[in-house]
């Protein structure tokens, strides 16, 4: 026991020795010196040293030892009565002992104070430009307060959208302003220009020019202007009235004739078939009409029959198919009642022909290389005929002219086969005329190089031929004469004059 105590006492001596700190009751005092001032934390610590030796001594020498009067500890803010509540409002008390030790080591911040105020040359924006009025004067050294911290601000869906959306509309705005301005500046110039005080307008002439031709020398004479011989008299000359084709109060009466498109007149008989099937079905509704038999087809008969008894099978058969062939018999006799004689057709394409001819009359000259070909006179003639056109075809042994004049309608129709659907450059013939044409000892024709071209094309006052005919002329000459008896001889010098290489493409265009 007792080595175990002297070694104890060698530890704390050999620690205090280390500190530089008497050693036990054996060491010398210290000489006693000036007194010196030491800061309250230096005090504190050196009673707690001076404590703990002297229970060390106790233990070492068998005493109690002595305890130096402490100063009475008070109660930590948290274990008094009235902390909840003052915790509630926000006014805790903390407490002025140092519990943790990061706290004891922490040191407070020295503040730095301006014990005098600042010049004023310091606050005087024009000496000193970096002086901000509202930091004051009174500056300390004290570091900002450490901000708490922020939670996250989430931006609102479309927010920025809508930022850009009124950045672009007050753009628009702007540029609109900006034109407005320039628009109001050239119509202000404008009006500058066009102002009325800014003409000048020139001096009246001596004479004015309807009246020079009735003055003599230049001037008006101080009488009257006009000579006994002229033409000018008092008198007044009234146009002779003209009678309108209708009378005006007949034509306010009849109402103008309503022209329908073709998808609107097989609408509007669609709805006239609907209104008279719905009139029909409510008769027989009412009682007005007695009912429709049903349509009894091979098809349907036993459906419709169902219902009833048939004793006889076969007879309901044969009475079907005599009801179907009714029915045909009738749809034809119908289609026969209505259908148009021979001099009905006839005179309704006259009345065809006569109404597209009331809308004017068209004029087309064609120029052909070549018309000698049985096939090709064959349809140039025929097809003139079906379209009720007037003209003349004459061929020659180098050109050839085609005048055919009618109704646009059928002349279009004309031209569309003369440069769309005869093959000119196709030379076969039938073998009796290439027989024939082999005896007679003609040389074989070049179909090659043959072409036909639209000339000319236009609006004529009336028809210059009372049918169309295809004359074979000699010479140039007949042909002239031809023409020249209907008054028209210009269309030969017109031909020869043709280029066929100028109007390739406006001949593919039509």
């Amino acid at each position: 026991m007792d080595a175990l105590i002297a070694k104890k006492r060698a530890e704390v001596m050999a620690r205090l020795a280390a500190m530089k700190l008497p050693g036990g009751a054996n060491a010398a005092p210290a000489p006693v010196s000036a007194p010196v001032s030491v800061p309250p934390a230096a005090a504190s610590h050196l009673d707690t040293i001076a404590a703990i030796k002297a229970r060390i001594q106790a233990k070492l020498s068998g005493q109690s030892p002595t305890v130096a009067p402490t100063q009475p500890t008070e109660l930590h803010p948290m274990l008094r009565d009235d902390y909840k509540a003052s915790a509630r409002s926000g006014q805790a008390p903390m407490p002025r002992i140092s519990s943790i030790k990061a706290n004891q080591r922490k040191e407070q911040p020295k503040r730095l104070k301006i014990e005098h105020e600042a010049p004023a040359s310091f606050t005087d924006p024009e000496k000193n430009p970096y002086f901000d009025p509202s930091l004051g004067t009174q500056r300390t050294a004290e570091p900002h307060a450490r901000r708490a911290g922020k939670q996250f601000q989430f931006a609102r869906p479309g927010r920025y959208i809508e930022q850009a959306e009124k950045l672009r509309n007050e753009a628009k705005m702007e540029q609109l302003k900006v034109e407005i301005a320039a628009r109001a500046e050239v119509a202000r110039l404008e009006d500058e220009v066009l102002d009325a005080n800014a003409i000048k307008f020139s001096e009246p002439p001596e004479v004015e020019w309807w009246d020079a031709p009735f003055v003599s020398n230049g001037n008006y004479p101080p009488g009257d202007i006009v000579p006994v011989e002229s033409l000018i008299t008092i008198y007044v000359q009234h146009p002779v009235p003209v009678e309108p084709p209708a009378s005006i109060l007949s034509m306010s009466s009849v109402p103008s004739q309503l022209l329908l498109t073709r998808k609107e007149r097989k609408k509007v008989r669609r709805q006239r078939r609907i209104e008279t099937q719905r009139e029909h079905r409510e008769k027989v509704m009412l009682g007005l009409l007695p009912p429709d038999e049903p349509k009894l087809r091979m098809s349907n008969f036993m459906r419709i029959m169902a219902n009833q008894s048939v004793p006889d099978p076969t007879k309901l058969e044969a009475e079907v198919r005599r009801q179907m062939q009714a029915r045909l018999d009738k749809h034809e006799a119908d289609n026969q009642a209505r259908k148009l004689t021979k001099e009905q057709r006839v005179a309704k394409n006259e009345s065809k022909v006569e109404s597209e001819e009331q809308k004017g009359v068209v004029t087309a000259v064609f120029r052909v290389d070549n018309l000698r070909h049985p096939q090709h006179r064959y349809k140039v003639s025929i097809n003139a005929k079906q379209n009720h056109l007037t003209g003349v075809a004459l061929v020659c042994e180098h050109l050839s002219v085609v005048v055919v004049e009618g109704p646009e309608k059928f002349v279009k129709a004309y031209k569309k086969l003369m440069l769309r659907r005869i093959d000119w450059v196709n030379g076969q013939v039938k073998l009796e005329a290439a027989s024939s044409a082999g005896d007679d000892g003609q040389a074989e024709i070049d179909w090659s190089k043959n072409s036909c071209h639209m000339i000319w094309q236009g609006a004529i006052e009336q028809r210059r031929f009372t049918q169309f005919r295809l004359r074979d002329c000699p010479t140039e000459g007949y042909a002239k004469r031809i023409l020249s008896s209907a008054g028209c001889e210009s269309y030969w010098q017109l031909a020869k004059q043709f280029d066929p290489s100028t109007v390739v493409a406006s001949d593919l265009l039509l």
